[in-house]
């Protein structure tokens, strides 16, 4: 674009990030980042931090946050939450929480998906009063529950053999009207067959 006197403007600078990342080519987007702080550019890194994320460029792409909120520019919800998740999936909780420290300290309002993936990573590491606990926490700051928090809560019961407090989960979603989907069921049946109980609707 250059060479026919184009100048790619903040619009393609971002697109470019965005296919490069997806392509695992982070070298380019680093360059390519480089291009725009030298034109003055603002970059939007989320798409950045996600492709990092998922390639389990966990220090990485903290360190692009961090670069980009000491040039002022401030991060967001969607971008915390990916941090959150890509530490959660690879089991590292304590720095999950470390972030959700940081969004509330900065004035960022947890949404229901961060404190999804965050019950989802306790209920993984069998820390299941935890994932409780943020399930009250859930309900306290305004905000509904749904399938995804009660199908990660009753997985994690089940995997502790709680066969009892699955059904408590499976009974307090019918009241609230949240419908089970065959993740809520696998478990929940699962654990209930080991035990000869049955479920009556």
């Amino acid at each position: 674009m250059a060479e026919k006197g184009i100048s790619p403007n903040l619009e393609t600078h971002n697109t470019l990030i965005n296919g490069y990342g997806r392509m695992g080519l982070f070298d380019r987007c680093f360059q390519i980042l480089e291009e725009m702080e030298y034109h003055g550019m603002k970059p939007n890194v989320g798409s950045l931090i996600n492709c990092l994320c998922k390639d389990g460029k966990l220090l990485e792409a903290e360190i692009v946050l961090r670069d980009m909120e000491d040039r002022g520019v401030s991060s967001n919800t969607q971008i915390y939450n990916m941090l959150i998740d890509g530490t959660c999936s690879v089991g590292r909780i304590k720095d999950a929480f470390k972030f959700f420290d940081d969004m509330v300290e900065n004035k960022i309002a947890p949404t229901l998906v961060t404190y999804n993936v965050l019950i989802n990573g306790l209920c993984k590491k069998a820390r299941i009063m935890e994932a409780e606990d943020l399930l009250n926490q859930i309900i306290s700051t305004g905000l509904s529950p749904d399938v995804i928090t009660y199908n990660s809560l009753i997985s994690g019961h089940s995997g502790a053999g709680n066969t009892q407090e699955c059904l408590e989960l499976y009974e307090n979603m019918k009241k609230l009207g949240i419908k089970p989907s065959l993740k809520t069921f696998h478990p929940l049946i699962s654990g209930c067959c080991k035990e000869g109980i049955v479920i009556v609707e």
